[in-house]
């Protein structure tokens, strides 16, 4: 049991064309089955929390994440995840979350270089979640929405060494979650995976108790301020396992990453 540790996968699209940051539904579905055959339980962020805090960490149990808040999330990752009956982290930069109904059923898949245009313009809200997106799969169990800042620019904050405003933005974007969607948010993701020791005081003194980067690795107690995360890749579910077997052990995580570093 000291030599376990529970693996986080990093999602960000789940979309038909796949590549870049992009999973296909068929391949992200693959995932999970392959997840479920195996025996492998996935978390909440609240799930997983408690079992790194406690230090008690049983085998098979994985973290899914998803960071941004994309609306394809809504209308591909969430009906699988429900299909599966499985769980994951939904990381959300608040400032692109609007109210807005939205029809769905129109939907048009863009790739990642378009959404990330439309994000940032008026039209967020065909490419981002909503907030009446982001309460049905908060109440669904499905999603645990948590904190990926509110703006998303706090990589150029820390550049800038502007630390007010990286302790404004995080702020704002905990504390929007917190009213819209009636939780405590003790999550959160870097955008980008930007961050300094600077930046991992303030969001501690905010009352953040996990922080996740965007490095591999394993992931125990002693790193809940620096969570490691494998980025998902648009390839069927042994490949997913394969990496789930070496990052649930510490050993052989470290292992491979030497092993991947020298070669």
């Amino acid at each position: 049991m000291l030599s376990r540790s529970i693996p986080v996968v990093m999602y960000h699209h789940i979309l038909p064309m796949g590549g870049g940051l992009a999973v296909r539904p068929e391949i992200f579905a693959d995932h999970l089955a392959a997840l479920r055959s195996n025996g492998w339980n996935t978390l909440s962020g609240k799930e997983f929390l408690h079992l790194l805090q406690s230090g008690n960490i049983p085998g098979k149990t994985v973290l899914l994440t998803f960071d941004d808040g994309f609306a394809d999330n809504y209308v591909y990752a969430y009906p699988i995840l429900k299909q599966y009956g499985m769980k994951a982290v939904l990381f959300v930069a608040s400032s692109f979350i609007e109210n807005a109904d939205m029809n769905r059923e129109s939907f048009v898949p863009l790739p990642h270089s378009e959404v990330w245009k439309l994000a940032f313009s008026e039209r967020r809200s065909e490419v981002m979640c909503t907030w009446n997106e982001l309460r049905e799969m908060e109440e669904s169990g499905v999603f645990d929405i948590q904190s990926h800042g509110h703006s998303h620019n706090i990589p150029q904050f820390i550049n800038e060494k502007k630390y007010s405003d990286i302790k404004d933005d995080l702020s704002a974007g905990k504390k929007m979650l917190e009213e819209m969607l009636s939780k405590n948010v003790l999550h959160l993701a870097w955008p980008k995976g930007k961050y300094d020791d600077k930046t991992i005081e303030i969001a501690s003194e905010l009352g953040f108790k996990a922080l996740y980067t965007t490095t591999r690795g394993h992931n125990i107690k002693n790193n809940l301020k620096m969570l490691n995360r494998l980025p998902a890749k648009n390839k069927k579910g042994g490949w997913l396992i394969n990496k789930m077997r070496i990052y649930s052990s510490i050993p052989f995580s470290k292992l491979y990453l030497a092993l991947r570093i020298s070669i």
